[in-house]
């Protein structure tokens, strides 16, 4: 029984990161680019990362933030070697309007 819950779960995850995938590869992911999305990876991955650049917090000025809080806890973020919690700081350190991602 616990070996098919580690399974459905697993799958759920699966389709999860798909959905992500298809729309970075469809080129739009809550009104982002993926020029826009690569103008703020130096700012939410690294050990050391950079401040966001005029290009991010421009591209993240014109986003659908509350869209972006469904991916708080994307396993897509970990796997683009995204820190979850540096990204959902983006938009106060660009002076823009935090969306309230909840829990």
């Amino acid at each position: 029984m616990e070996a098919k819950k580690n399974l459905v779960i697993f799958a759920a995850l699966l389709m999860v990161a798909a959905i992500g995938i298809e729309m970075v590869a469809a080129g739009d992911m809550c009104g982002l680019s993926i020029s826009d999305l690569m103008a703020c990876k130096p700012a939410v991955s690294g050990t050391k990362p950079l401040p966001p650049s005029a290009n991010c917090c421009a591209a993240l000025s014109k986003a659908d933030l509350p869209c972006l809080c469904t991916f708080k806890n994307s396993p897509m973020l970990s796997m683009y070697k995204i820190n979850s919690t540096l990204a959902m700081d983006l938009p106060s350190k660009c002076k823009l309007h935090s969306p309230n991602c909840g829990a």
